[in-house]
């Protein structure tokens, strides 16, 4: 009867334990697809992003390069359209961008705004740049974006699902 006992006592160990491992792994199974869906949908806009942060770029320094010629009284002619291709970029990018390079976009948004409104004016004092703001702007915007394009994994601020 003893024997029968420890056999019994043996298997249910035995059970429990061969339970508890496919339940661990099954579990792992699952954290490692889970992970693996994140970094492809966190990695799935790169290409887009390239492209569309080149053209916004292109736009925002186009819109700077409009005022600057003003400044220089050299008009190019090419305020608006630059302005308006910008704003379509400066959409496309807020879609797409994690949250440091939609605050860079913005700050430099609003430098050109206030770049322009002071030099449409004509109220800027002799010896200051008005486009200094949006020069500096620009750069730390471009830092932005190559900090977004080269950790993919890190961009954007959403939850994780499940638990750790």
């Amino acid at each position: 009867m003893e024997a029968a006992l420890v056999g019994l006592a043996g298997t249910t160990v035995g059970a429990v334990t061969g339970f508890a491992g496919a339940w661990l792994a099954q579990r792992g199974q699952v954290r490692i697809q889970q992970e693996q869906r994140a970094h492809a949908e966190q990695v799935r806009w790169l290409d887009d992003k390239k492209g569309l942060y080149r053209d916004l770029l292109i736009r925002l320094y186009g819109w700077h390069d409009s005022l600057a010629s003003i400044l220089k009284e050299e008009d190019d002619g090419n305020l608006l359209d630059n302005r308006s291709a910008a704003y379509k970029w400066i959409v496309e990018a807020s879609l797409i961008s994690g949250d440091e390079v939609r605050s860079a976009v913005s700050d430099v948004h609003r430098a050109l705004l206030d770049a322009q409104t002071v030099i449409s004016d004509g109220s800027s004092a002799a010896d200051a740049w008005p486009l200094q703001g949006v020069e500096d702007g620009l750069s730390a915007l471009e830092d932005a974006l190559r900090a977004e394009l080269a950790t993919p994994a890190r961009v954007g601020s959403r939850p994780r699902l499940g638990r750790r």
